[in-house]
């Protein structure tokens, strides 16, 4: 079986076919050093990788962070994959994955491939990982693509080859942008931002939560900030009442700078025809501008 992966910094999303259908799945990135305890009926997710052991938690605020460049390579990205496959609802098979590298990690400075990094990317998942009385998928095979430019073939196969697509894909960690001909007959820019993602928000609300006698998982956090417009859901998730409107300002002030930065990148580029914007922070971080 061949399983599609989008491995970002903050979720694991899925896409997979079987008999004739097509599934997905989003697993959240939230784990810590050492295994969970075992308590009634529910299961742990306790894992060991390179002799180190970490466990899936959703809301420990001591979660080991996930939004950098390194993550891309690390041990904690393979095991978020592995969870991600434990919990689709499939069951452990040999399975065939196709991951993806931000454009500047697949890509340098002369729109080449970074053959160093793909073949880096593809070790890191091919590693051994091991669940604690549980069974593990078998990753036969690595296919590693770049990340936003496939997101508009569709798109893309739609248009003359003298029309063009900006694609803007911002995420969790990272902001890449590429521009790309019609038909994908070529690739015309391609631009990244390793620091710049919905983290600059997400630290930010994290902060203010702390100060609000609410520390808590970025889960948590992403929850809060998704949810903003909810005075009930705010109120309570949030400790200290009094601090609800902090919190808030915090939140769009954060997503005005975001924002702002966004469409600072964007502005670099000319001539293209059409736009479509991806990733977890589209709503958040880009809006229609002219």
């Amino acid at each position: 079986m061949r399983i599609f992966i989008d491995d970002g910094s903050t979720n694991i999303k899925m896409l997979w076919e079987q008999d004739g259908e097509t599934f997905t799945h989003i697993s959240p990135n939230s784990f810590k050093r050492g295994w969970s305890a075992t308590f009634g009926s529910g299961k742990p997710f306790n894992y060991t990788v390179d002799d180190e052991k970490y466990s899936f938690d959703l809301i420990t605020p001591d979660a080991l962070p996930t939004n950098n460049i390194d993550w891309q390579y690390s041990p904690l990205n393979s095991i978020a994959v592995h969870h991600a496959l434990l919990t689709s609802g499939l069951e452990p098979q040999d399975v065939e994955i196709v991951v993806t590298l931000p454009l500047t990690e697949f890509y340098d400075e002369d729109a080449q491939y970074r053959l160093d990094n793909i073949e880096r990317k593809k070790k890191s998942l091919l590693r051994e990982v091991k669940l604690n009385k549980g069974v593990v998928f078998n990753i036969t095979k690595v296919t590693v693509r770049p990340e936003s430019i496939p997101a508009g073939i569709s798109l893309c196969d739609e248009l003359k080859p003298s029309h063009s697509v900006l694609i803007i894909d911002l995420g969790g960690t990272t902001l890449d942008i590429s521009m790309v001909a019609g038909q994908m007959t070529s690739v015309s820019r391609i631009y990244g931002d390793p620091k710049l993602g919905v983290s600059l928000v997400t630290d930010a609300v994290k902060l203010a939560l702390a100060r609000a006698n609410t520390d808590t998982s970025s889960y948590n956090v992403d929850q809060i900030i998704i949810n903003r417009h909810d005075e009930e859901y705010l109120t309570d998730n949030i400790n200290d009442p009094d601090a609800v409107s902090e919190v808030k300002k915090v939140i769009n002030n954060s997503i005005e700078r975001l924002t702002t930065r966004v469409l600072t990148a964007i502005d670099s580029f000319k001539g293209y025809s059409h736009a479509i914007v991806i990733g977890g922070g589209r709503a958040a971080g880009c809006r229609r501008h002219s």
